[in-house]
């Protein structure tokens, strides 16, 4: 059986098990019992190595682990991590001995809707090879893309971006190519930054903080560098202060429903436009309006 899920112990690095499909990863399944949110494991088959581990340790299954999706080939392409808080004493009860659905209760640092999982199936078969792909998507679509983005590249961008950069010159690595057809908002802003800046499904940031993070290095170009945006006039037509303050009041309702508390936000006093280019500017990036 292929299995496109694998659930990974994050203090030991062992594989858990492998499972068909998750259900609950977008929060949609709550325990009424309790103010966790409950994920099933379908069809969830226990590694022979984590099954020996826990009969040796004795530890229950409570522990912080990650969802893997695996590709065609078994490799995993990116991961969500959370706390699972079930106590199960497997070391007593013993293992299951047929795959069958597991239900946890787990604590998610941020859910996974079901635009995201679509667009994991697509990638499970192959990544992104063209620019744009993420455009034929609506506003939610996009914002899924770049998680999907955010996940895969935080897992691998560091070993990819070394071997790009070793095959191209200085001169050429300090000047990039942003697309700016589709870019009609917030999240259309990174979708396009990123592949400018590393290619095809390619990650440079997800928001201003993370952004800045990028340009001190990891994630490709070090600032200072030159970005030539191409089309810049949709996103001057589209990234107003209304665009800006959809942007605040989406991340402000995502936080409250993961039970989190608000948070402090660059003040939308001007045309998220702007802002972005105040943002690049600030740090080191030439920007060429085209």
């Amino acid at each position: 059986m292929t299995f496109p899920f694998v659930l990974l112990d994050d203090s030991t690095d062992l594989i858990i098990g492998h499972c068909t499909d998750i259900v609950g990863l977008d929060g949609t399944v709550i325990n009424p019992e309790e103010s966790y949110h409950q994920i099933i494991l379908k069809h969830f088959v226990f590694s022979h190595e984590f099954q020996q581990y826990i009969l040796q340790k004795k530890e229950p299954l409570s522990r912080y682990a990650y969802v893997g999706m695996l590709n065609k080939d078994d490799h995993t392409i990116g991961y969500y991590g959370f706390f699972i808080h079930d106590t199960i004493k497997y070391h007593k009860l013993g293992f299951p001995t047929l795959a069958s659905d597991l239900k946890l209760n787990v604590s998610i640092h941020r859910l996974i809707s079901a635009q995201e999982l679509q667009i994991w199936d697509q990638w499970r078969i192959s990544l992104p090879t063209t620019l744009n792909q993420w455009a034929t998507y609506d506003e939610n679509g996009r914002r899924a893309w770049l998680s999907v983005v955010k996940s895969h590249n935080n897992m691998n961008i560091t070993t990819e971006i070394v071997e790009k950069t070793n095959d191209i010159n200085e001169d050429q690595a300090k000047t990039f190519q942003m697309d700016g057809t589709y870019m009609t908002s917030y999240a259309s802003f990174f979708c396009a930054l990123g592949e400018a800046m590393n290619g095809p499904g390619g990650y440079y940031g997800s928001d201003f903080n993370s952004f800045i993070d990028c340009t001190y290095g990891g994630f490709g170009a070090i600032a200072p560098f030159t970005l030539k945006w191409a089309n810049h006039q949709v996103a001057r037509s589209y990234l107003d202060n209304n665009a800006w303050h959809r942007e605040i009041d989406w991340l402000r309702a995502e936080n409250e429903r993961l039970g989190e508390e608000d948070f402090e936000v660059e003040i939308g006093n001007r045309p998220l436009y702007e802002a972005i280019i105040e943002n690049l500017e600030h740090q080191g990036i030439t920007v060429i309006l085209q």
